[in-house]
């Protein structure tokens, strides 16, 4: 078998981690993908830890499908509140360098809008029904892709770069990574939110994990991960915690019968009865959810 290098820090060491246990029908942002044509399978780095599915989608392919996705994320009160936003918020305020934000990924700007009046607001966002949304509240879109920004306008402009839920889908995260480096001003900071694969559910289910059932997350950080992503692009870690991705209320923790269902489902399947399609689908998925809320991580980044 041929070598396969790590995407993040480049080693050939990598080890092979089984197929994805994709949710079906494979979606990507709620527009249909087909991925037939890749034998997919989870690689782990043990010098990085950067985990990955290889071989990399076609970054185009998936670009086509945020480009025409319409699905519309929450973005009044009750979201900031579950998505912790006055402590991201507190975040930037206690270390950017000055009061301008990018969003990348920033969807319909719910959150640049959360930041108030005082924040000078940008994004950068491929789905094109969405950027809408953003300009209408005031967003400046500067383009669908990093790549795509023009750098004469907008280098070295901005004091923090919001990276929420967007690390997971990047093809070249270190490319992603230097190249919005350049469109922050010195001592500028990137706000990073993903799931982490140090966290106990990660350890103990690996690509059976619910983040991993998305298509579009082609990529999963830990701490040290995202420390040499970062130093590859020059930035260093400045800070790191522990997070939750959404705050856990009382109906979410009923997903123990979700779980039971799924763990019989499984086991007709190992037994080898016949199952409708619908059910073999779910059975052959990741675990319906993870058991430990506290599975993401907050990084920050700076530049020097």
């Amino acid at each position: 078998m041929d070598s396969i290098a790590c995407p993040v820090c480049g080693s050939t060491e990598t080890i092979d981690c089984g197929p994805p246990a994709h949710r079906k029908p494979l979606k990507v942002a709620g527009v249909p993908i087909d991925l037939s044509d890749l034998p997919l399978r989870h690689q782990r780095c043990p010098v990085c830890e950067y985990q990955f599915v290889y071989p990399r989608i076609p970054e185009s392919r998936l670009i086509d499908c945020y480009s025409r996705s319409v699905n519309q994320w929450g973005t009044g009160d009750e979201v900031a509140k579950k998505r912790f936003y006055d402590h991201k918020k507190q975040l930037l305020e206690d270390f950017a360098p000055a009061r301008s934000a990018l969003d990348f990924g920033c969807y319909s700007g719910g959150f640049l809008e959360y930041l108030g009046p005082e924040w000078a607001k940008a994004g950068i966002e491929p789905s094109t029904h969405a950027a809408e949304i953003a300009r209408s509240r005031g967003v400046e879109i500067i383009g669908p892709t990093p790549q795509e920004v023009d750098m004469t306008q907008h280098a070295s402009k901005f004091g923090a770069a919001v990276i929420f839920d967007v690390m997971e889908h990047l093809i070249n995260p270190v490319a992603d990574l230097a190249r919005l480096r350049d469109l922050l001003m010195p001592k500028g900071i990137m706000l990073i939110e993903t799931g982490n694969t140090d966290s106990p559910d990660w350890q103990r289910f690996g690509n059976r994990h619910p983040y991993c059932g998305i298509v579009e997350h082609v990529g999963f950080f830990n701490r040290k991960s995202i420390e040499t992503a970062g130093a590859l692009a020059g930035l260093k870690l400045v800070h790191f915690e522990e997070s939750m991705h959404f705050e856990v209320g009382r109906g979410a923790k009923r997903f123990w019968r979700w779980v039971w269902a799924y763990r019989i489902l499984r086991l007709l399947v190992r037994l080898r009865i016949p199952l409708p399609k619908r059910l073999d689908d779910i059975a052959s998925g990741p675990v319906p959810r993870s058991t430990e809320f506290s599975d993401h991580f907050l990084a920050i980044l700076q530049k020097d």
